[in-house]
């Protein structure tokens, strides 16, 4: 998930973000769990979301801003199955299980 750890889709979708969707980037902030100038530094590719903050701004837009819900959920699920590979909670495997 290369998109996700570069920030990419995250960003994208912020930038996507309009005055008359009334939702501010503070707003927004409170929402996620995270500052205004992160999500201010993440929009304009200087720092990187963690995958679940990631995930909580996907949920957050999806929610508020119709427009945008169809990249808000494609961000969510990314960042959600990024979250479960850097937990541990999924494996990656370099071949196919044998069975498969």
């Amino acid at each position: 998930m290369p998109s996700i750890q570069k920030n990419n889709r995250a960003a994208a979708l912020l930038a996507e973000l309009r005055d008359d969707d009334r939702l501010s980037i503070e707003r927004l902030a409170l929402l996620v769990g995270v500052t205004a100038e992160e999500l201010r530094a993440c929009r304009d590719h200087v720092a990187v979301l963690p995958p679940v903050q990631q995930a909580k701004l996907g949920r957050a837009v999806a929610v508020r801003v119709p427009r945008l819900a169809k990249l808000a959920r494609r961000l969510e699920e990314q960042a959600t199955a990024a979250a479960r590979v850097q937990s541990g909670a999924t494996i990656v495997h370099l071949i196919a299980p044998p069975k498969w």
